[in-house]
């Protein structure tokens, strides 16, 4: 599965940056649908450094 990293940090920059504007609803369902394919991901990149 490809993780689509500038949506993940786009996602972090949300977070961090406009947190009033925040659904939890939704970064629950994002987290919980994609979390193992990003940490897959991070994983690999980690691995390859």
């Amino acid at each position: 599965m490809s993780v689509n990293m500038e949506g993940v940090m786009g996602m972090r920059d949300i977070i961090a940056h406009h947190y009033f504007d925040i659904d939890a609803v939704i970064v629950f369902d994002v987290m919980k649908n994609n979390l193992p394919a990003i940490k897959m991901t991070i994983d690999k990149m980690l691995f390859d450094i």
